[in-house]
């Protein structure tokens, strides 16, 4: 597709520029590349992505799941570097909305069209205490 990218950021993502993150159009286009011919066997995450006047705004189909999740760390990365790209910004950050809150990404790129240094930041919060014993 026009406006893609193919990047792995740990984990395989196609980004594609796409400014509808209704969660129908999220799962159906998510559907459609990750099925394919070139991405079915192995999978790959799609991540919608919009350049907005405060920042990016990602939505994701990730494989195994195999639906939208609300947030992925991998995916706003290659999102945020794709931004980085696109703007020219060889060092920088970009602050990233997606469905499950907002998040930060800073990165230096190298001039092979590498990224170093690349961080992603967002708020944490504690959900679960638990203890588990080991059956023998």
């Amino acid at each position: 597709l026009e406006n893609s990218f193919q990047l792995h950021t740990g984990s395989p993502h196609y980004v594609l520029l796409d400014t509808n993150h209704e969660a129908a159009h999220v799962l159906e286009i998510g559907q459609q590349i990750r099925y394919n011919e070139t991405y079915q066997k192995e999978g790959i995450n799609v991540n919608l992505l919009e350049i907005t006047a405060s920042g990016i705004r990602v939505a994701t189909y990730e494989r195994g799941v195999e639906a939208e999740t609300l947030s992925c760390g991998t995916g706003v990365t290659a999102a945020a570097l794709v931004y980085a790209q696109l703007q020219n910004i060889s060092t920088g950050s970009v602050k990233v909305q997606t469905k499950g809150g907002q998040l930060q990404v800073q990165w230096n790129a190298q001039p092979d069209g590498s990224f170093t240094d690349v961080y992603l930041t967002g708020p944490a919060q504690f959900i679960f205490s638990g203890t588990y014993e080991p059956s023998r």
